[in-house]
Formats: C-alpha cells, structure tokens, sequence
C-alpha cells in the first residue's frame, strides 16, 4: 500500500523590487529524486499579474500538482483545481477542433457548476441530476459527461484519487446514441448533377471529397505536395478545421496512402496550371491565400444547388456516407472499404457509415420476399 506525505505546501509570494516597478515571486519546494526538499522559485511579471490573488490563481493547477500525493492535497483539491491541471496539461496536446469543444464545455458549464466542490465528493446521482435539468440535447449532454468522466479518470491518474471504477460509467445519456439527424445519401447520379450545377472551385472540391471519400477539413487542408500525380496516390497529411491548420500524427489512421483515379489526376493538374497565385493550398482563397470556409461554401453554393436538384439534408459528410455505400454497391471487401476511408476499427466502417441505396433494398428484398410469397 502506497504511504501518501504529509507535508501540504502552498507555496509563498512575495514581492521583489526592481529598476522598474516590481515583480512577484512564487516560492515553493519540489521533491528531488533523492528524496530531498529543493526549493524553487517562479517570476511572474506585475503588469500581467497585477496583484498577490492573480499570481495565486495561476499557479493553482500547479499546486494541484504538488500536492497530488499528500493526503491533504487528496482531501481539500477541488474540480477546479484539476481543470487548472487539465488546461496547462492536458488540452494543448489534443486538436484544436477538439481542444474549443472541450473549453466551451468547462467555460460555459462544468466550472460554474464544480469548480469548488471537492474532487472526491462528485458523485454519479449529483452529475445525473444535474445533467437532466440542463437545457440542452442529449449529444451536448453526453459530451459534457464525458468530459467529466475524463477529468475524474486524471484525477485518478494524479493520484487526487485512488484507482477504481470512474462514477461516470453509472451516468447514462437517455437518447444520445441515437441518431438525431437523417442520414443523407445520395446517388451517383445525383452526385454527378451536383458537380455539374456547382461553379469552380466548390465543384472540384465536391468532386475530391466524392471520388475519395475525405472529410470536409482533410479536402480543405490538401496541399499540391500531398499528391504524387506520377503515381496517382495522395497522403493526407493536414487538415483544416475551425480556421486552424492540425498536422495529422504519423501514426494516424487518417493520414494513410490513397490511390487517386487518373481522371481526377488530370482534372486537378489541369486547375493547379490555372492557378494565378502560387499557393501550397489545392483550394486556396484568392482573397486571403488560405482554405475556403466549410460552413460559408455549403451555406452559399452547394445547399442552394442540392435543393434545385431535390436533395434533402444535404452536408459536407453526405460525400464520406455517401462514398461507403458506392464501395458497398461495388461489392468491395470491408477491409478494403476500412483502409480506403481509413478507420482504425472496422466497426467505425461497417456500423457508422453509409447505408444501402433504395433500389438496391427493393431487389434484395424482392429476391427474399420471391421465395416466401
């Protein structure tokens, strides 16, 4: 059994005068290897950090670090103090897409609420009550869940708790693994006409995202070095989300070798040698020199064209359903089918995405219902 220390330290701030104004100093002990007490000291500039209570709140994440393996740091840390941790520790390693849903999620709803209630007295049955009177849907609610389950899970990893099962595993979401939104597919046919009523270059990237099933944010952050048109293969190596670029890790499924069909090959050499602007970007803004924005191209071009065609809940994930359902008509293997809309699980691919298309529905179930009527 592990034995917790005693020692709770809160660390000291002092003023320190200098040439100019002053600065403050936080003072505190860190545990060197041998098991000695080392005394370190942090600066912290007076014009951002005005007064001695500025200084205290921004070293309270640390602290909570400090003071993870005593018992009183185990007692008396707060949900806040583990955000603080989360924030500095945690959040900058994941995506920016990932890291503004998250934030907005502390911001707006888990600190209000938690932030000063001890660590180890938030319970399954508060957070359920809780989460039933917010107003909102059950996706946004079990989001918020999950975001508590994982802070309570690094809690347990920075020893403010001991291991055992997280509370969030009892809490349960009525209606959030649900599908909320019809899933949109649309024919090849119906694809074709799209591309035909769209101008350039919303028709080009519809016609990447189709041809090889990528997201919206992975069309919108190629770049002409991601394509060896000598080969006809294309890495996904970025993506371009919430107007940020994201580098996608080497080990990353999304980031595979695709093969590219030599039509499109020519199509797109044939744009890139129409280019005016010497971009990186395969679909760059003549105004800005940067990737297009998802949400304005579907809003101002390709919803006013799908609804003249009369394709209902059309998105920019239509293209990715719609591609899974194409390969399955096609008759390709499933681990073809994965590796092509690169998922790291089969599952993701045979249980999320696409759906089969009506007509061929019709003459399966004529062949089964033939033989029973």
């Amino acid at each position: 059994m592990k034995v917790l220390r005693e020692r709770y330290q809160h660390g000291s701030v002092r003023k320190v005068h200098r040439s100019q104004g002053f600065a403050w100093e936080f003072r505190f002990y860190i545990t060197a290897p041998n098991g000695k007490r080392k005394l370190k000291v942090q600066t912290f500039d007076s014009i951002k950090y005005p007064t001695e209570r500025d200084v205290r709140k921004a070293v309270e994440g640390q602290l909570g670090a400090l003071n993870a393996g005593t018992l009183g740091g185990r007692v008396g840390a707060t949900v806040g103090n583990l955000i603080d941790r989360y924030l500095k520790e945690e959040l900058p390693t994941l995506r920016h897409s990932t890291q503004s849903t998250n934030l907005s999620l502390i911001k707006l709803h888990i600190r209000p609420q938690w932030e000063n209630i001890c660590i180890g007295e938030v319970s399954a049955i508060a957070v359920k009550n809780w989460l039933d009177k917010l107003p909102f849907g059950a996706a946004s609610k079990a989001r918020t869940r999950n975001m508590i389950s994982r802070l309570l899970d690094l809690a347990m990893l920075w020893e403010y708790l001991p291991v055992g099962r997280n509370p969030m595993e009892l809490v349960r979401v009525k209606g959030s693994t649900k599908r909320t939104k019809k899933l949109t597919i649309i024919t090849p046919a119906q694809f074709k006409a799209l591309v035909n009523a769209l101008p350039k270059p919303y028709n080009l990237m519809v016609l990447v995202s189709g041809c090889l099933g990528l997201r919206v944010s992975e069309t919108l952050g190629l770049k002409w070095c991601d394509f060896n048109f000598d080969d006809y293969t294309l890495t996904v190596n970025q993506v371009f989300t919430h107007g940020k670029v994201q580098e996608l890790p080497k080990t990353d499924a999304s980031g595979g070798e695709l093969p590219v069909h030599p039509r499109l090959c020519e199509i797109l050499r044939e744009w890139e040698s129409q280019q005016q602007h010497d971009h990186s970007w395969v679909f760059a803004s003549q105004k800005t020199g940067s990737p297009y924005s998802d949400s304005t191209i579907l809003t101002d071009y390709l919803k006013p064209a799908a609804k003249k065609l009369g394709i209902k809940g059309l998105g920019w994930h239509t293209f990715r359903h719609s591609y899974k359902s194409w390969m399955a008509s096609a008759k390709i293997e499933p681990a073809q089918m994965k590796d092509l809309m690169r998922h790291s699980d089969i599952a993701t691919t045979m249980n999320v995405y696409g759906k089969t298309l009506t007509d061929e529905m019709r003459t399966a179930n004529l062949l089964v219902a033939g033989q029973l009527l």
